[in-house]
């Protein structure tokens, strides 16, 4: 099972990342400051999700999730294949996970708790609102603070569920 980790920082520098000998790609690369970590390279595919299709600028704030089990060259600034990124003017918590039915994540770490007033926005990763529980699929999650309980209790802002081809 894949482990996501989200890495918040600034924008310093948006790029054409070249990846073909005809000077041709359809990658970028995201220059990313840091508090923790310093500079973060984020490759950004025409497969990266990116939430509200946000083009990213220099001083944007920004989340950036990538696999911690996908290989990285050994190379400083560290430079990580993003497989989200959302804009984060609002200075959300964010988080990839796979959740079971009971909105509990795989490591048992969060619990997710969905408010019946409809205040938790629930989409789909095109944008189209979801309808039933989240559970039992990969969600990209938008919140603001978590409690100290184990597992922590999640109110999100947002939730992205990521469906499998199947459904």
């Amino acid at each position: 099972m894949a482990n996501y980790l989200s890495v918040y920082g600034i924008v310093g520098s948006v790029t054409p990342f070249y990846t073909t000998v005809t000077g041709h790609s359809c990658s970028l690369l995201l220059s990313v400051n840091t508090q923790s970590l310093g500079q973060v390279n984020f490759v950004v595919t025409p497969q990266t999700f990116v939430l509200e299709q946000h083009t990213f600028s220099p001083g944007d704030a920004i989340i950036g999730v990538y696999d911690t089990s996908v290989p990285v060259p050994l190379i400083y600034p560290p430079q990580y294949q993003a497989v989200v990124l959302a804009q984060n003017s609002f200075g959300y918590r964010a988080a990839l996970d796979y959740f079971d039915e009971d909105l509990l994540n795989a490591a048992q770490t969060m619990k997710l708790t969905i408010p019946t007033d409809g205040s938790t926005q629930t989409l789909l990763i095109n944008g189209q609102n979801y309808s039933y529980n989240p559970g039992d699929h990969y969600l990209f999650i938008l919140y603001m603070s978590d409690s100290e309980n184990t597992p922590a209790e999640i109110t999100p802002q947002k939730i992205i569920v990521f469906c499998s081809t199947d459904e």
